[in-house]
């Protein structure tokens, strides 16, 4: 930041010349500052991500029109979300058909063939359960694998992004809450990542795999232990969710306290201690300072909107198939038995712990960026 203070600080022979120069230099120095403070910055880690609403903008060039006054194209937006929701909608007729033609074969078997005959009543409701079982468990496994790599490209995106974001931290001031952030991002942020991928994935699909056993046998009942499993990932994803923040609100807080008095104990030494300059010198900073807070800010803009755009599709995806399994459960209600409705019900229950997932991590790196942004703001206003 001292090089950055030093190339934009004025000579003493040019603050000599009188003030000609400052009456309408002011808006063309300010963004003259914020051009240079954007080209100091190493955009090379984000090439290839684009920012949603910014018509195909990269993330220099979006960071530099958020800086500029340009706001986000809500057409834009709108198309993109109506068009990965219909993409989305147009998986659910095979998913529709692969659960309910099972079904309708039993209902016309068991009405118009079998008749009386039990043991082949029982036979087909048996196999026909069994093949409504395969796309439904199919189901889940695509599930965890997009879940899953939804999360490692939201993790990869944020590498990248969070970086920039400590680097501007600093240059507006926030040394003590960088130097903070810094080992908090990758402890919180990475057992959270870990926890919800390793350990968080592995218990729904045990959750699927104790329902699937559950509704396949008449004489094992294991419904107490799906429901366990299934408190235990919302309960894992309630109390580490709860200790991030925490961690994050109250300390994040604290050092831009200590960075705010820090900036402003040093602004009055250089204003009143340095003759002559001390002044030009301090108000430099204010503009250099005010100019890195607007990049920073657009900066973060930009990180959740790449993050947005990263979650929206896996979401829309894990919506669908539970609307699916939802509308399915409907549809079969009247031709198929309670245990057909109560395993589908049971399957979309398992699903949703998907999405908590995803939303979990989101939301969690989409508040870690609001608090750096927060922070960086405190401090400015702190000094």
């Amino acid at each position: 930041m001292l090089a950055l203070l030093l190339l934009a600080c004025p000579s003493p022979g040019r603050a000599q010349d009188g003030d000609a120069e400052t009456g309408s230099a002011g808006t063309q120095s300010v963004e003259e500052t914020i051009d240079r403070v954007i080209g100091e910055l190493d955009f090379s880690q984000l090439e290839g991500l684009t920012v949603p609403g910014m018509e195909e903008a990269d993330v220099a060039g979006a960071v530099r029109r958020f800086a500029s006054g340009e706001t986000v194209s809500v057409e834009a937006l709108v198309s993109d979300v109506l068009s990965a929701l219909f993409a989305q909608l147009g998986r659910l007729g095979p998913l529709l058909l692969s659960l309910m033609l099972p079904m309708l074969l039993l209902s016309i078997l068991s009405h118009l063939l079998l008749g009386e005959n039990d043991a082949l009543a029982g036979l087909a409701h048996s196999a026909c359960f069994v093949l409504l079982l395969i796309p439904m468990v199919t189901l889940t496994i695509r599930e965890l694998s997009h879940t899953r790599s939804a999360i490692v490209s939201m993790t990869t995106q944020m590498d990248k992004m969070l970086p920039l974001l400590l680097t501007l931290l600093t240059a507006v001031g926030g040394s003590a809450s960088s130097a903070f952030f810094h080992p908090v991002v990758v402890a919180a942020s990475g057992s959270m990542v870990y926890l919800a991928r390793e350990v968080i994935l592995r218990l729904v699909m045990c959750t699927c795999a104790v329902t699937a056993v559950n509704h396949l046998s008449d004489r094992m009942h294991l419904t107490r232990m799906a429901q366990l499993l299934r408190s235990a990932v919302c309960w894992l994803l309630g109390v580490s969710f709860t200790v991030f923040l925490g961690a994050m609100s109250l300390q994040g807080v604290c050092s831009a306290s200590i960075d705010g008095v820090a900036i402003r104990a040093a602004k009055y030494a250089v204003d009143n201690f340095v003759p002559v300059v001390g002044g030009m010198f301090s108000d430099t900073m204010d503009t250099l300072v005010g100019c890195t807070l607007i990049v920073k800010n657009a900066l973060g803009v930009a990180s959740v909107l790449v993050l947005c755009a990263a979650l929206l599709g896996p979401l829309l995806q894990t919506l669908a198939s539970v609307f699916a399994l939802k509308l399915g459960a409907a549809l079969l209600e009247p031709v198929a038995d309670a245990e057909v409705i109560r395993a589908i019900g049971d399957f979309s229950r398992t699903i949703v712990l998907f999405l908590i997932t995803m939303l979990c991590v989101g939301t969690m790196y989409f508040l870690l960026i609001v608090q750096m942004l927060l922070v960086g703001n405190l401090t400015v206003m702190l000094r």
